[in-house]
């Protein structure tokens, strides 16, 4: 073997060669990579168990030189590589219910894989109340240095990366693509903007094209790489709950968001519920399961622009929590006019909304 191939690049060479990664991974329980490589040219029994096809890409990239070359494409997409060889790969993916890709390609803030990450996923075809919904539990989780991943494709997954960036927090995009053709086009402004500010991931050559068992894949890539998953909305059929059953699969805990029982959208996330999944309405439900304090961490002694009416509300809640009913009795606003007052204060990170459905103020620095 040549000096020059270290672990990485030999994981780099498995990873060109496509083998499936249940596969591959199959494989590494009898060879290590090095055995592999010195190998593949005279085992024959070698060579049935990958395949014919896999086999002479595995000869075809086994040139130091080629490696290299398919290394320069990857640096000049402006990307890197994390391979199972690297102190920095994420445990919770290392995992076998996960199937572990050998390598990770990147973009973004890495150390973001360390991090306590939840998955918010959902249907292309969301509702408004799936868009809400998807918006304020991603943000409110970044509130409490949550990182969100999710699959960047259209509706719910779009939504939750955005409310992210939005609220200044993190998040992480793993895609059905290679990091050079971003999938869908459409969300391209996106997938830069997250591999800015937060990281997108992908177990597949920065040039591969996304296909139609590729989003099957990295959903259990999104669930490994999550101590929870959120499943938003989805109809019976839709792809999030293959997202949902890798993460029963990998031991993650589910939850599901209570939707209308006589809307299509809503039907796959309320037989979750049925069948065992937690119901989220809040993001102190999830806070509340990651043992995560139930303070927002907000900056010291942020302003709070408040109207006369939000101060009424917000100095009722200075000394105890309230209900609704509590705070249209003391306030003589009516019950509409409250909540519409409470959902302004949420958005200021003036107040939160607790388990019991009351309402107390935010703690600050």
């Amino acid at each position: 073997m040549t000096a020059a191939l270290t672990d990485d690049l030999l994981y780099f060479w498995l990873s060109l060669s496509a083998l499936n990664a249940q596969k591959l991974n199959k494989l590494l329980e009898n060879y290590s990579p090095a055995e592999l490589y010195d190998r593949v040219k005279s085992d024959s029994a070698l060579a049935d168990a990958v395949g014919a096809a896999a086999h002479k890409r595995l000869l075809d990239y086994r040139s130091p030189d080629c490696l290299e070359r398919m290394l320069d494409k990857v640096y000049k997409c402006g990307a890197n590589i994390l391979t199972l060889a690297d102190k920095r790969y994420p445990e919770r993916l290392n995992q076998a219910p996960v199937c572990p890709p050998p390598v990770l390609y990147y973009k973004g803030d890495i150390t973001l894989l360390d991090t306590v990450c939840v998955a918010v996923v959902g249907t292309r075809h969301s509702s408004v109340y799936g868009k809400e919904m998807a918006h304020r539990l991603a943000a409110d989780m970044c509130g409490y240095s949550v990182t969100v991943v999710s699959g960047m494709a259209t509706g719910i997954d779009a939504y939750a990366h955005t409310a992210a960036l939005e609220s200044g927090g993190k998040t992480i995009a793993v895609l059905g693509s290679g990091l050079g053709k971003p999938t869908p086009a459409s969300n391209t402004a996106l997938f830069n903007k997250i591999a800015e500010c937060g990281l997108a991931v992908s177990e597949y050559f920065v040039t591969v094209d996304a296909g139609k068992y590729t989003f099957p894949e990295r959903n259990r890539i999104i669930s490994g790489l999550s101590s929870a998953v959120i499943i938003v909305e989805a109809a019976k059929k839709s792809g999030a709950l293959i997202t949902a059953d890798r993460a029963v699969e990998q031991n993650r805990e589910l939850f599901a968001v209570p939707g209308n029982v006589t809307s299509p959208k809503s039907e796959g996330t309320n037989d979750l519920l049925k069948n065992g999944a937690r119901p989220v309405t809040c993001v102190k439900d999830v806070l509340a399961f990651l043992n995560l304090q139930a303070a927002k961490i907000l900056p010291a002694n942020k302003p709070l622009a408040l109207d006369i009416y939000e101060e009424k509300i917000y100095n009722l809640l200075q000394n105890e929590e309230l209900s609704v009913d509590a705070l249209v009795e003391s306030s003589g606003f009516s019950y509409k006019e409250v909540l519409g007052i409470l959902f302004s204060l949420e958005m200021k990170d003036a107040v939160t909304r607790l388990r019991n459905n009351t309402y107390a103020l935010e703690r600050r620095n």
